[in-house]
């Protein structure tokens, strides 16, 4: 059986190095010049930098995606952030814990009540699965601007969105609640993908960059790249998205509800500042959720796990906002203004080394949290990544829920009791 991975993305490798293992003859197609999409590692100025991500998992040694590694028997070391997070709220920094504080007795009874009920499956159905999800907390819990600014500063740090529908935070905090906090991976987010690429190869597949394909003939079950080669599958991978893969296929190829549908699918946008400073590191292996700021919703320190992403001395920040408005400029100054209220002395401990802009073609997300994907109406074609995310997956630990999907679909393995 012959099988065509459209990109090398995290999905994208990850389904190759389960196809290849089983036998299948697998090509991976790359356009660009290395592999792993927004979850490898960009050298810059002797900081070990992301493409995209932030050399952290969303939960773990224990979530979908380190179960998927394991089965692949993956040389990856994944740790567990302690404590599972921090919060910056009125100028201080503390651990999570110390947040119940900011709640009345009253408040903390129906919180505790919403986490045991979200802990036994009762979720949020029908319309009120639809309202927002900070409105339906609000109702569950009361209004209180301490907790509307956590969920606030969680989705934006997590989804790259300031809400989603409540049945989607449901789902989140269930899968929180499952599987535990974050994780940094050592070595960063290349010790991943860069292990699944070396997986595919030594299972006999191929992983070739600078492939750019430029339109998929589904009638002769084949796909064309940039340079003029055709190759034939009997299945095909896309990790480059509905929307891309429906215009290489060709839209008169689908019908009219369908392609409504996926144009109304929307990207999650955000901006990342990676940040040097002096000396050890600050927080070691966690996440500080940033509630005092205008836009920048938290950051990590990878480097607190693998010094060698910073240089000598120094000590890596990455912390990101999701984008508010269209306004570059003014969104990247209220970032700025943001980093030196968490570090106000900056200028004399470090500098910010590099903004990344994730919007447009290059999003954080190509469909954002919370919006639902049916299958890809076209047999034999699969789509992964972050265009296929199950409801509750957080950014990559979607990816592999969306690629356990793809697998039981193929026959290659049950994955029932990981769905939210």
């Amino acid at each position: 059986m012959r099988a065509v991975v459209i990109g090398s993305g995290i999905g994208g490798l990850l389904t190759s190095s389960f196809l290849a293992k089983r036998g299948y003859e697998v090509t991976v197609l790359e356009k660009a010049p290395y592999v792993g999409g927004r979850f490898t590692n960009l050298d810059y100025k002797g900081f070990g930098l992301s493409t995209g991500a932030f050399h952290m998992l969303p939960h773990g040694e224990d979530g979908p995606l380190a179960h998927l590694l394991k089965l692949l028997g993956a040389n990856v070391t994944i740790v567990n952030s302690n404590p599972k997070g921090m919060i910056f709220y009125e100028g201080k920094t503390f651990h999570y814990r110390d947040g119940w504080k900011y709640l009345g007795w009253r408040e903390k009874a129906k919180a505790m009540k919403l986490l045991a009920d979200i802990k036994r499956n009762k979720l949020p159905t029908g319309e009120e699965a639809e309202m927002g999800g900070r409105e339906w907390i609000k109702e569950k819990i009361g209004d209180n601007e301490f907790v509307d600014l956590f969920i606030k500063s969680f989705l934006g740090w997590a989804d790259s969105v300031l809400d989603v529908p409540a049945g989607e935070l449901a789902r989140e905090i269930k899968a929180a609640l499952k599987w535990g906090g974050p994780g940094l991976v050592k070595g960063g987010c290349k010790a991943i993908t860069g292990e699944l690429a070396r997986i595919t190869e030594e299972s006999g597949g191929k992983v070739l960059t600078r492939r750019k394909v430029v339109e998929i003939d589904v009638d002769a079950k084949r796909v064309i790249t940039a340079d003029g080669d055709e190759l034939n599958y009997d299945i095909l991978i896309s990790n480059v998205g509905i929307k891309e893969t429906v215009e290489l296929v060709g839209r008169d190829n689908f019908d009219r509800d369908y392609l409504k549908r996926v144009d109304s699918l929307r990207p999650s946008e955000g901006i990342k500042y990676n940040v040097a400073l002096k000396g050890e590191p600050r927080i070691g292996n966690t996440v500080v959720f940033t509630l005092d700021t205008e836009r920048i919703n938290g950051y990590n320190e990878p480097s607190s796990l693998s010094p060698k992403l910073a240089k000598d001395g120094y000590t890596l920040i990455m912390l990101h906002h999701a984008l508010q408005s269209k306004n570059i400029k003014a969104e990247q100054r209220k970032g700025i203004e943001d980093i030196y209220r968490i570090f106000p002395n900056l200028d004399g401990e470090g500098e910010i080394l590099l903004i990344q802009t994730y919007l447009d073609g290059n999003p954080v997300n190509r469909v954002a949290s919370g919006q639902t994907v049916e299958n890809f109406p076209l047999q034999d074609v699969y789509i992964v990544g972050d265009a296929y995310k199950l409801p509750g997956g957080i950014e990559v630990e979607g990816i592999a829920l969306g690629v356990m999907r793809t697998l039981e679909r193929l026959g290659l393995g049950s994955f029932s009791e990981w769905y939210l």
